[in-house]
This record gives structure tokens, C-alpha cells and sequence, in this order.
């Protein structure tokens, strides 16, 4: 078994708040300009099916205590598990890379509007070099406090914007033609890599009986609570939707009180901020600790970060600074590669592997039998 790094709480805390905050930002705007007052289907949608991969990986984690590339190992070989850790961290790689590129317009959008936002950015990545090397461990305590910010700041920006919702412009329903609805999905899925962020978990905490209920519920709760946030947005925009980037930021904005004391809904912003800074970060984590395992090289030790980790993290953030600076007013064009072609890797490392451990389960009980006989 490895390490126990993290605890079902953690988990639970992790699939709910980093989940929906990641989603919260632009994806919004982009499913309305695709399906119209249709955007909440779509996104029920790819919700079902990765709340149905996340409970098959949750219920996987009951009965073995084996990582998926232990298992991977026991199956097929060292080689094997080597190659498929490669492959994953260039997943996650790929996963934090466009959230990252949304992050920087946001940042000066919001934050600091009068100064270039590559400027403003760029500190992140020493916050990120920092982070990326402290491991899966360093996630699940951070999760802890991240968990109660987010639910709180959420709450808030709902309650100030529920007021100015026009919820009779989702109607009438399903009238966009079935191909604007399968583009807004395709379209939509670079935001669901939670599939596999489960798969780095199994065999990192202790799952128990009730625990695969525990953390397939705290999914299905987080893409509620965006189908919610869905419905809110386009309930006070309407057609002006695919208009208005960062929807976090957008929905409070006529809640009367504020034309009195100030933008005080940027308090909760700046909180659900942080969350989506954090489950951004969690992408880097699980590509050093692909890297790390890639090359049998430790982490952490204790409390320490081992150089390995540190030089991982350092490689892996001047790779992704790279290529900030390159797309540096690309986002619109990566947005629509990621779109167009790269949907294809996230149904398969989210969708598609994560149930598939379970043949690699069933391969490592076949040969644990025939080594018994």
C-alpha cells in the first residue's frame, strides 16, 4: 500500500469544493454561447457520467489498497506502470494549462485591471513552484480550509444574486438543435478532468464501508451546485451570456445594497478565487507526483520536500510559464484546440481509464490466484 497521504474527509472536501470552482469561471459563458438557455444540459450531461466514474473509482478504492499504477505494475510490469505515469502527468500538465491562462485574464479583469496581466501573473508560479513539491498530502490539509471558504463565498454570491434571476428565460427547453447541445459538451469537457484526479487518490487514504457513498454524493453536491450557479447566470444575463467571461464575478453585480457601500461581493470572489487557485494547483501536485514516480525517485520525506520533487516542480512550472508567455493573448485560440481536438484525452484519462482499473484489478487477482495454486 502507499503512503496514506490523505483521509475520506479530505477526499469528500476535494471532489466537492476544487470541483465545482474550477467550473465556475469560464465555462458559463462558453456553454451559453453553444446551447443558449439549453446550458444546464450539457452540463448534466458529462456531470452524470462523471459522477458515475467517480463512484466506480471510489468503490475500487474499498477493496484494495493499491495505487492505480501498482496495480498497473502487478499487471503489466514495471515498464508499463512507467510509461502510464508519464502519460498522466502529461495529462495534468495539459489540464492546468488553459484554467491557468483563464486565471491570468481574470486576475487583471478583476484584480489589477490597469497593469499588464502577464505581470500580475507571474508571481503565481513561485506560489506554484512552492506548492507543486509539497505533494498529495500538502492538498488534502489545504483542502481542509479551502472546503468551508468556498461553500461560505459560494453561498454568499448566491444569495446577493438570486434576487436579479429571471429564471422563465431557461424556457422553453431543449429547443437548441442537438448539435449546438454536443459542441457545448465537447466544448465543455477540458473542465472535467475530476475522473482522474480520483484515480491519483486510490490508494492514498483509508476507504472504508460508506465512504465510496460519502465521496460520490460530495460530487454529485458540486455539480449541483454548478447546474445551479448555471441556471443563475443565464437567469440574469440571458442572451448577453456568452458575453460575460469570469461568471463568477458577474452575477452579484446588481444586488442593491452594493450601489451603497461598494463591491463588497468581491470579498466572496476573492475567496472562490483562492479555491480555483488551489484546485489549479492541485493539477501541478499530481503531475510532480506522476514525475516523481515515473522516475522512483521520493517525493517527501517527513515533513521535507525531497530535490527530486523540487526540481520536478520547478521543470514542470517553467514548462506551463512558457507556454503562458507564449499564448499570452491566445487564450481564444487555445481555448478552441482544447475544444476541438483536445476533448479526446480528457474522455480518455477521465472517462475512460478510471473504470478501467478494474480490469487491472481483476488481472493482479488472476495472478495472486495462480501464484497461490
Amino acid at each position: 500500500m502507499a503512503k496514506t497521504e490523505l483521509c475520506t474527509r479530505q477526499v469528500c472536501f476535494i471532489m466537492f469544493a476544487y470541483s465545482a470552482a474550477g467550473k465556475l469561471l469560464m465555462m458559463p459563458a462558453m456553454l451559453s454561447y453553444y446551447c443558449g438557455n439549453d446550458l444546464v444540459f450539457p452540463a448534466l450531461v458529462i456531470f452524470a457520467l462523471q459522477t458515475a466514474v467517480v463512484w466506480s473509482v471510489a468503490y475500487l478504492c474499498t477493496k484494495t489498497d493499491k495505487t492505480l499504477f501498482c496495480l498497473a505494475e502487478a499487471a503489466f510490469g514495471r515498464v508499463f506502470s512507467k510509461i502510464l505515469q508519464w502519460l498522466f502527468a502529461l495529462f495534468f500538465c495539459a489540464a492546468a494549462l488553459l484554467p491557468m491562462l483563464a486565471q491570468k485574464l481574470f486576475v487583471q479583469y478583476i484584480f489589477y485591471d490597469t497593469i499588464p496581466s502577464l505581470i500580475t501573473f507571474v508571481p503565481f508560479f513561485a506560489f506554484s513552484v512552492y506548492v507543486g513539491a509539497k505533494g498529495i498530502r500538502n492538498a488534502g490539509r489545504v483542502a481542509d480550509i479551502a472546503m468551508p471558504v468556498f461553500a461560505l463565498c459560494f453561498a454568499v454570491l448566491a444569495v446577493m444574486s438570486v434576487g436579479e434571476c429571471n429564471l422563465s428565460w431557461l424556457l422553453p427547453v431543449l429547443k437548441t438543435p442537438a448539435e449546438g447541445l454536443f459542441t457545448g459538451a465537447r466544448s465543455a469537457l477540458y473542465n472535467f478532468a475530476d475522473g482522474a484526479v480520483m484515480l491519483m487518490f486510490m490508494g492514498r487514504f483509508r476507504c472504508n464501508r460508506g465512504d465510496c457513498a460519502k465521496i460520490t454524493i460530495s460530487y454529485a453536491a458540486a455539480g449541483v451546485g454548478v447546474m445551479l450557479f448555471l441556471a443563475l447566470f443565464y437567469g440574469i444575463y440571458s442572451t448577453l451570456s456568452p458575453d460575460r467571461y469570469f461568471a463568477i464575478s458577474q452575477t452579484a453585480l446588481f444586488f442593491g445594497p452594493l450601489s451603497l457601500v461598494g463591491r463588497l461581493d468581491l470579498l466572496a470572489v476573492y475567496g472562490v478565487e483562492a479555491c480555483m487557485l488551489f484546485a489549479l494547483v492541485l493539477y501541478i501536485q499530481l503531475c510532480v507526483t506522476c514525475v516523481c514516480g515515473a522516475l522512483s525517485k521520493e517525493q517527501t520525506l517527513g515533513r521535507n520536500v525531497r530535490p527530486a520533487a523540487a526540481v520536478s516542480s520547478l521543470v514542470v512550472n517553467a514548462v506551463l510559464l512558457a507556454l503562458v508567455i507564449a499564448f499570452n493573448d491566445g487564450y481564444l485560440v487555445v481555448q478552441e484546440f482544447y475544444g476541438r481536438f483536445l476533448w479526446v484525452a480528457f474522455v480518455l484519462f477521465a472517462f475512460v481509464l478510471p473504470p478501467l482499473a478494474w480490469a487491472l484489478y481483476a488481472v493482479r487477482l488472476r495472478t495472486k490466484r495462480r501464484r497461490g495454486t
